[in-house]
């Protein structure tokens, strides 16, 4: 595959399947540009997530928590990731699925967490059902948190359904500790009074809001719906 060929299949998809060569891929790898994928040297497959209107409302939705307060050789840039201070590893990742498959976000983080070797503490894993043709609203989506536990990618309890909402209009959210997004910087960045135990919150009403508002805006975009 050329550079050329490469660069024009980005333009079509949101998820990119292609086989690649190990041998070839140093050459490829400059023009997927900022775009999260992964590399499996191994089978010589590339998967890439083109960036759309939906992925912006996770990096929407991790803002409001800064704002607050194994497989060798192989490659993943993750969607969106916190990175503390000077730490040269992330501490919580956040992956988003929307054309992606549930199975490749269960080897994606299986690669981040067990590649990392716990440097990376938290995957937080967004799933959404793709739109089917006549729907403008998501219909099912659910979030998943993972970790690293005995040297193995585990998921915490159980997935949590972000679409539909409750019914009893229950508040959901996810804690995740200080000590976990801050890192090896917890000393350098906490604020005075603050402990690695103390959490914030990520609200579930707040990602709806946001994929509500991209959902909209991809459904004009690809002149499906009329702009008030």
């Amino acid at each position: 595959m050329t550079p050329d060929e490469l660069s024009g299949l980005l333009l079509r998809d949101e998820y990119l399947v292609v086989d690649i060569p190990a041998a070839a891929f140093p050459q490829l790898e400059p023009f997927i540009g900022t775009r999260a994928y992964t590399y499996r040297p191994a089978i010589g497959r590339l998967a890439v997530k083109i960036t759309t209107q939906m992925h912006g409302t996770v990096a929407s939705w991790a803002s409001e928590l800064i704002a607050e307060g194994v497989e060798k050789g192989a490659t993943k840039v993750p969607d969106i990731a916190l990175f503390p201070g000077e730490c040269s590893w992330p501490t919580i990742v956040f992956e988003f699925g929307y054309a992606e498959p549930y199975d490749q976000l269960k080897d994606d983080v299986k690669l981040l967490l067990e590649g990392s070797e716990g440097q990376i503490t938290k995957v937080i894993v967004i799933k959404l059902e793709p739109l089917q043709e006549g729907e403008t609203e998501i219909q099912r989506g659910f979030v998943e948190v993972w970790h690293l536990r005995n040297g193995a990618a585990t998921k915490e309890g159980w997935r949590k359904n972000l679409f539909p909402p409750p019914r009893s209009h229950e508040a959901q959210e996810i804690m995740l500790s200080l000590g976990d997004i801050l890192g090896d910087e917890f000393e350098n960045l906490a604020n005075q009074g603050w402990g690695a135990a103390d959490t914030l919150a990520l609200p579930f009403d707040a990602l709806r809001e946001f994929i509500d508002k991209a959902t909209r805006r991809h459904l004009i975009h690809e002149g499906l719906l009329e702009e008030d």
